[in-house]
């Protein structure tokens, strides 16, 4: 492979390409004339990600090592489309590449979306692979993620590219924990406006991976290198518990969590995202970062995270009405907070189920209705997650959470029930 010497606008310039058959890969390539000798390390990116949303990572990886950044059909800013692709599909492309690029052995990086895509070929290719780092994964197919993922698609496919973004948003960003994680209204209305001008390439390009991840069963088996996975403290998307139930299951990894940090941990906490990278690469201890926690991941409690607070509004009943149907239900909430509630139906009615797609709950204070789906009804209780639909509203609705005065804290029933509350809520 062809290395050359790195510069921040190197990233914004035309890749690469390396062409497999009937794909494409689009790849930059950096290095350092002392370090290239080393094993190389490969970025892959998760959605609505490119080359330059791992700036501060290859400038610090640089430093001490080859670096490789690759976009594979669909992925990044590749706008080749290959819905005939699975994600294991992907590990093959990925063996490929490295062969043309005469490669024998990789650092692998893979965030999100990517993180899938990287375990993959860790567990198809075990003699490719030196050590390998993932942040944010899930081997758990959640209903309430599965919801999502789909709800996502429907919105896409009906064009509604407002209602997609401002859901994209709220999904990525946990936003019960805005204080914490510090996330600034500039940089959600900055993120809002680069989904909600996604255009018809990157919209199929969304919907082809989107599609990948709810056709994949699971993953048959575990990386045995030695691998780190990192979670956000605060991560609502893939859970902290699940990206620990990977690691448990991998030979030789490590679990981190970084503090005050969500699914977006690798922007949101740069300096502790990118030293804890860093260090696992060069095998130095990782123990010392500030602003990270380091488990053995078969020692790590879920019980330990911190759980969103749910609250239960005084002032009872509400309205849930069926926009599908023109139907309206009398309901008090048991409790909401931003990503779902517990509403208890004041008459029963069979009617309500999962099925019921155009529900939306009506909170006069806010002046709102927000999209509800139900994901488990038990005679007059309904376990429902909220989907957002608007960035006002979202905003309306944590100031609601967080300044109305009748409100009461609920106390959770069991650590186990709560836990499960929390899992299917995020």
């Amino acid at each position: 492979m062809q290395f050359s010497n790195f510069a921040a606008p190197d990233l914004r310039t035309p890749p690469n390409i390396q062409q497999l058959g009937n794909y494409r890969v689009e790849y930059k390539a950096f290095s350092l004339p002392q370090h290239r000798h080393k094993t190389p390390v490969v970025f892959l990116g998760g959605a609505f990600q490119s080359f330059t949303s791992f700036q501060n990572e290859v400038e610090l990886a640089y430093t001490t090592h080859p670096v490789i950044l690759a976009d594979f059909p669909s992925q990044g800013s590749n706008e080749q489309l290959a819905p005939e692709l699975s994600l294991a599909d992907y590990g093959d492309l990925i063996a490929q590449f490295l062969d043309a690029q005469h490669i024998n052995k990789v650092i692998l990086l893979g965030v999100s979306y990517g993180s899938a895509m990287a375990t993959l070929f860790a567990t198809q290719y075990p003699e490719k692979i030196e050590r390998l780092l993932l942040s944010g994964i899930t081997c758990f197919r959640r209903e309430s993620l599965i919801t999502l993922l789909e709800d996502s698609l429907s919105l896409l496919g009906k064009g509604d590219m407002k209602a997609f973004a401002a859901t994209a948003v709220c999904n990525l960003i946990n936003h019960n924990r805005l204080s914490e994680t510090e996330v600034s209204p500039t940089y959600r209305k900055a993120m809002y406006r680069q989904i909600a001008r996604l255009n018809p390439n990157e919209q199929q390009r969304y919907i082809q991976n989107t599609q990948r991840l709810l056709n994949f069963s699971g993953f048959e088996r575990f990386p045995q290198c030695p691998t780190l996975i990192a979670t956000g403290e605060f991560d609502n998307f893939t859970l902290p518990s699940e990206n620990a139930a990977v690691a448990r299951q991998c030979q030789a990894a490590t679990f981190a969590v970084i503090h005050n940090a969500d699914h977006l941990a690798q922007f949101e906490r740069q300096q502790a995202a990118c030293t804890l990278f860093h260090n696992y690469m060069l095998g130095e201890e990782i123990e010392s970062i500030d602003g990270v926690s380091v488990y053995n991941p078969l020692a790590y409690d879920p019980g330990e995270q911190r759980l969103q607070s749910r609250q239960r509004p005084l002032e009872q009943p509400f309205e849930l009405h069926d926009r599908e149907t023109d139907l309206s239900y009398t309901v008090r909430i048991r409790n909401i907070n931003f990503s779902g509630c517990e509403l208890e139906l004041v008459t029963s009615d069979l009617t309500l189920n999962e099925n019921c797609q155009s529900l939306y709950l009506a909170l006069p204070e806010t002046a709102n209705d927000y999209h509800v789906r139900i994901m488990e009804r038990d005679k007059r209780h309904l376990r429902c997650l909220i989907i957002q639909r608007d960035l006002k509203a979202a905003d309306a609705l944590l100031t609601y959470l967080q300044e109305h005065l009748l409100m009461v804290c609920d106390k959770p029933l069991d650590s186990d029930h709560e836990s499960l509350i929390e899992s299917q809520l995020a």
